[in-house]
């Protein structure tokens, strides 16, 4: 009987992230003998029985119905991970199942991001979210060239004593000394100090690390933050995450220059990150313009970040100097950095909040640490 495997995720995401219940499945039916492939398109009728995995959802996935069609993944099931069986889930992933991957299949991955998925471990924690999963080692492939651990739950911080795990056993898992990092699939959210300086004391695995804030960085927060920066890098794949922080009104009301503020605050201590809040949240559509201007500028500073930019005054830049230099310097081609785009707000601002766009001007929060 063949098998045909699908990953529904590759055509649409931009980083590559192997699927685990792919790989157990693969391992799985490969043991009893069945033929088994990474599918490269969604065509059922090759395979006798073909199994679709999506963990993102994208509303632009649109796929046929077939009777030999088994669907599955977050995409399908929702947050709550739907478990295989178990003597699946104990399976050590088939990593040789995406051997045969193009890298021109999904935007073109580069071969470094394809070994970085090869070269790791791949292991989900918990089966109900909340819990460690007895006989998650049995995951562990164990090979001597794997340098890091990816772990695919929906969120590392909800399974109870799984940053003390990981921290105690790093080394025991990962025999590359040169190694031992960690990286996730979904992004570990936190939303408070603690939780926050432990995750990001981990060695991350690039662009596979994830982390979260919800609400704002509290500024009581820097001298710790400044102090683990200086050991880890796991703070480059810091973002925040405003959603559901602030009602419309508190944003319009105050809330916006506040958040104004606290980044321009946190970057005097190379502190930057994207930006994630919800639009609808706001009615107005010039305020909704006005948001967009923020966490355009807030993804410049993520940009610049390792470049002579913060070795120099330019931190210092205002609001207004970077929409200046996004029109005449960077050449940036965006509608919401268009010179009429940016009047526009910068009026609207300055009628309706003069606070603010006096901060959008003058704006340079605190002093410039250079010390790192």
């Amino acid at each position: 009987m063949s098998y045909g495997l699908y990953d529904a995720d590759l055509p649409y995401y931009p980083i590559p992230f192997y699927n685990l219940e792919l790989m157990k499945l693969s391992s799985y039916y490969k043991r009893k003998r069945e033929i088994v492939g990474l599918a490269p398109s969604y065509s059922p009728n090759r395979y006798n029985h073909f199994i679709v995995r999506q963990d993102f959802y994208n509303p632009y996935t649109q796929l046929p119905t077939y009777s030999n069609v088994e669907y599955g993944g977050r995409a399908f099931d929702g947050d709550k991970y739907k478990p295989l069986p178990l003597d699946i889930e104990r399976m050590k992933p088939d990593i040789s199942l995406y051997g045969s991957l193009n890298p021109k299949l999904a935007h073109g991955y580069n071969k470094n991001a394809l070994s970085t998925m090869r070269r790791a471990e791949h292991v989900r924690l918990s089966l109900d979210g909340s819990t460690v999963w007895k006989d998650f080692e049995k995951q562990f492939r164990h090979d001597s060239d794997n340098f890091g651990i990816i772990f695919h739950d929906y969120n590392l911080n909800n399974v109870d004593g799984a940053l003390v795990l990981i921290k105690d056993n790093l080394t025991d898992w990962i025999s590359n000394s040169l190694g031992r990092r960690v990286g996730m699939k979904y992004p570990v959210i936190v939303n408070n100090k603690t939780d926050l300086i432990s995750w990001l004391e981990l060695q991350p695995m690039g662009t596979y690390f994830s982390l979260t804030h919800q609400g704002l960085i509290d500024e009581s927060y820097i001298p710790e933050m400044t102090e683990v920066m200086q050991t880890s890098a796991a703070y480059q794949q810091l973002s925040v995450d405003l959603t559901n922080c602030y009602t419309n009104e508190e944003l319009i009301n105050g809330g916006i220059q506040r958040i104004f503020r606290n980044i321009i605050n946190l970057r005097s201590y190379h502190i930057v990150f994207p930006l994630i809040y919800n639009e609808n949240s706001l009615i107005d559509d010039d305020w909704k313009n006005v948001m967009k201007l923020i966490a355009r500028y807030t993804q410049h500073l993520v940009v610049k970040r390792r470049s002579a930019f913060f070795n120099t005054v330019e931190p210092f830049e205002t609001l207004y100097s970077y929409c200046y230099a996004a029109i005449k310097q960077y050449h940036i081609k965006e509608p919401i950095l268009e010179k009429e785009s940016i009047q526009k707000i910068f009026n609207f601002v300055r009628e309706n909040n003069y606070d603010l766009f006096k901060d959008f001007y003058e704006y340079r929060g605190g002093e410039v640490r250079n010390d790192r």
